[in-house]
């Protein structure tokens, strides 16, 4: 059981595009002038040739009035999580501010931001390094909630609460407990209703097939919380799937991987669901890109309601077994992504919601740009 659980552990998280086809607009049509003659004439030909004049005044205030308000209709569907440095850090204004500002000009509308994780006593901790307690941290979480969403109104900001499952003393399993239960909605209620947060992302790890205890504790929440607000939840990815264009993995134990029913409940029990496309213990970049794309492919097909589905991608070093930074790219992510759509029915692939940027660090211009380049202008 120690292995397995170790086997899950999810460790710090730290091609060229297709342009968008540009619609041609044709020209007005000539207006024809009637062939009459004397006074009526002239009257008429100065009212006909006034049209055209009037047309293209209205056209201009038009087009002018397209290009104040930036043209195409911005979606801010794309999201990105960010840790306790954001949130439990006093970050000052001035960089939230830009840091808003650029997830706006990159179209990222969902913020999976860092709350707290339940130890092992039950209780939620705090502090930029984790280890003092919530309670501490309260009044710097609520202000940056409360900064951030003056700045990037568009976005709604997800608390991220962390509950690893194998910390109970007696048996190393706690996700049964109603204690527990109550716990995480009590507190999800007051992240979104005294500090302002628009919904609760649950990152419940590690999670096996099946698992009831873990659909019991969204409904516990959802009661919490009420309808109107988002429950987002973290979904492990399949490390063993049997499809016939992936590499197998001979050093995972077959069958790591939810049963298409139980990805289903899930799916029906959250408002939205987050791919977590890391960890993924493959060494091939290809192979990688291929894993990624089996999972949009997987999700989108079983998908029967409205529950938005996310793709996690990653950024971010800490190389390990089952962590291979250099093949586990943001870049290779994406790659995996819109291969994956690219192979669903062409109704189906805009059931996809976006992807979530995991970052251990903040972007860099270079950064920014490919993600631009490579999703936002596909």
């Amino acid at each position: 059981m120690a292995a397995i659980i170790k086997l899950f552990r999810k460790e710090k998280p730290k091609t060229s595009s297709r342009r968008r086809q540009r619609r041609e607009v044709s020209a007005s049509p000539r207006l024809s002038q009637p062939k009459t003659a004397g006074f009526f004439n002239s009257a008429k030909r100065r009212i006909l040739l006034g049209i055209p004049a009037g047309i293209l005044l209205v056209a201009g205030v038009v087009v002018g009035l397209g290009a104040l308000k930036g043209g195409e209709t911005v979606t801010y569907g794309d999201g990105i999580w960010l840790d306790r440095a954001w949130t439990h850090g006093r970050v000052d204004d001035t960089r939230i501010s830009e840091f808003a500002g650029q997830l706006k000009q990159n179209q990222i509308g969902k913020v999976y931001a860092y709350a707290s994780t339940l130890s092992i006593e039950g209780r939620w901790t705090g502090g930029t390094q984790g280890t003092g307690s919530f309670m501490e941290s309260r009044t710097e979480i609520a202000r940056f909630v409360q900064k951030f969403k003056a700045r990037h109104q568009e976005a709604a900001i997800y608390a991220w609460i962390e509950i690893w499952t194998n910390l109970d003393p007696a048996d190393g399993y706690r996700l049964d407990s109603m204690a527990l239960h109550e716990n995480v909605a009590d507190f999800s209620r007051l992240l979104v209703e005294d500090l302002g947060f628009a919904g609760i992302l649950l990152d419940v790890k590690p999670l096996y097939d099946e698992n009831d205890d873990f659909i019991r504790l969204i409904r516990s929440v959802r009661a919490a919380i009420g309808l109107e607000r988002p429950i987002a939840v973290a979904v492990p990815a399949d490390l063993t799937p049997t499809d016939p264009g992936l590499v197998p993995l001979t050093s995972i134990a077959p069958g790591t991987m939810w049963s298409s029913n139980y990805k289903r409940r899930v799916m029906v029990s959250a408002d939205e669901v987050v791919l977590l496309m890391y960890q993924s213990y493959r060494q091939d970049t290809l192979d990688y890109i291929n894993w990624v794309a089996y999972h949009v492919e997987t999700y989108v097909n079983l998908l029967g309601g409205d529950t938005r589905i996310l793709v996690s991608i990653p950024n971010y070093g800490g190389p390990s077994a089952a962590h291979n930074p250099s093949v586990e790219t943001m870049s290779a992510a994406l790659d995996g992504v819109i291969l994956g759509v690219s192979r669903l029915a062409e109704d189906d692939k805009s059931r996809l919601t976006g992807v979530a940027i995991f970052s251990d660090e903040d972007l860099n211009q270079s950064q920014w740009n490919l993600y631009r380049e490579t999703w936002l202008q596909r």
